[in-house]
């Protein structure tokens, strides 16, 4: 406690307060693409339904995938991914929907989620958790930038968004596993 998490703590709140800076351009242009790749998606399956529908309704979803399109619904006419995911072969809107709500969870995420939390210096202050975690490791929250996907395109272009302090610093970014 008194050898490693106390003076950690002072780093922890340097970190804070310094903040992350944020390439607002480069947030901004992700959320245009995605914006126009989500628009796309939903005409194409409002063209394999045959009219428009609130996609985020599950509702309306289930109607069009169990009554028009007569997918098996058994007893729930869920329309959770890992359900949706089953039913994948069957028929091209099953893609398309899966499609749709990921870059929708990462428009709405981080795209447009992020840009809250700028402060007027450019940067977000998020908090380090030291304690919450049950194996000891730092989370952050408010927001949470560890989320940021790391294995596709999309989450590279994200990373993209912050950047060092100024050319004389370096950005890192590093978890336990590539610290062992």
């Amino acid at each position: 406690y008194k050898d490693l998490e106390m003076p950690l703590l002072y780093v922890l709140k340097d970190m804070e307060d310094i903040g992350v800076r944020c390439e607002l351009p480069v947030l901004n242009e992700i959320a245009e693409d995605l914006k126009t790749r989500i628009s796309s998606i939903s005409n194409e399956i409002y063209d394999l339904a045959g009219h428009l529908f609130n996609l985020n309704s599950p509702k309306q979803l289930a109607e069009v995938l169990y009554d028009e399109l007569s997918l098996p619904s058994g007893k729930k006419r869920s329309t959770s991914a890992d359900v949706l995911e089953q039913f994948a072969g069957m028929h091209p809107i099953i893609t398309l929907i899966l499609d749709y709500r990921k870059l929708q969870k990462i428009y709405s995420t981080y795209a447009e989620g992020l840009q809250k939390y700028i402060q007027k210096d450019g940067r977000i202050h998020t908090l380090y958790n030291q304690c919450v975690t049950q194996t000891g490791r730092l989370s952050s929250s408010e927001p949470n930038l560890q989320n940021i996907p790391i294995r596709t395109e999309l989450g590279r272009k994200l990373r993209k968004y912050f950047v060092a302090k100024d050319e004389n610093y370096v950005l890192i970014d590093a978890d336990y596993s590539q610290i062992e």
